[in-house]
């Protein structure tokens, strides 16, 4: 008789996080293993992404701002006077063009940024902050900051930093298999 492999324990999940779960499966997968924990920690991510998002965008509401909208203007204060083009813009954000396009122009007719064509070849655009747009972007991270003892103060200051640690290698470990950012090298 051949010896199988027993599962681990499941994982130590919130009541939350199992009802989450539990509700984006189809009722007769339920119960009916136990989920891998990379599985587990994929979907545990995913949805702290998503509420850590969710929450962004109500703290920059009365900025009339996105979090991606709050990205785009980050990468482009990076870029030190000098700009962005639509596609470099592209690239930092991981988006394609049509999404770029939007965001640019509502950060625009916001007073964020403006577009200038490139010196060397006028059929390009080039985005650059505004100063209302780098103190807005400043004025948002503050918030961010501050929201952020909101999720991360039920962890003390050692286990966040080894949460970032582990984040880290996680993340180091997925960009290897994303040609996108593997480019960026």
């Amino acid at each position: 008789m051949k010896k199988t492999k027993s599962l681990p324990p499941p994982l130590d999940s919130t009541s939350l996080g199992r009802a989450l779960m539990q509700r984006m499966a189809p009722c007769s997968m339920q119960h009916q293993e136990q989920l891998p924990p990379a599985s587990a920690l994929m979907f545990h991510i995913r949805m702290l992404n998503s509420v850590i998002e969710r929450a962004a965008n109500r703290c920059m509401e009365g900025q009339d701002l996105t979090l991606p909208q709050w990205m785009a203007l980050g990468c482009i204060g990076n870029a030190e006077g000098a700009g962005l083009t639509h596609s470099e813009l592209g690239k930092r954000l991981m988006l394609s063009k049509a999404p770029i396009t939007g965001v640019v122009d509502r950060l625009e007719r916001g007073g964020y940024v403006q577009r200038g064509a490139a010196p060397k070849d006028r059929r390009i655009s080039l985005i650059t902050i505004t100063p209302k747009g780098e103190e807005t972007w400043k004025s948002v991270r503050q918030s961010l900051r501050e929201g952020a003892s909101d999720f991360y103060g039920c962890l003390s200051e050692e286990e966040q930093q080894t949460l970032l640690s582990l984040l880290a290698r996680v993340l180091d470990s997925a960009a290897k298999a994303d040609p996108m950012l593997v480019a960026l090298d």
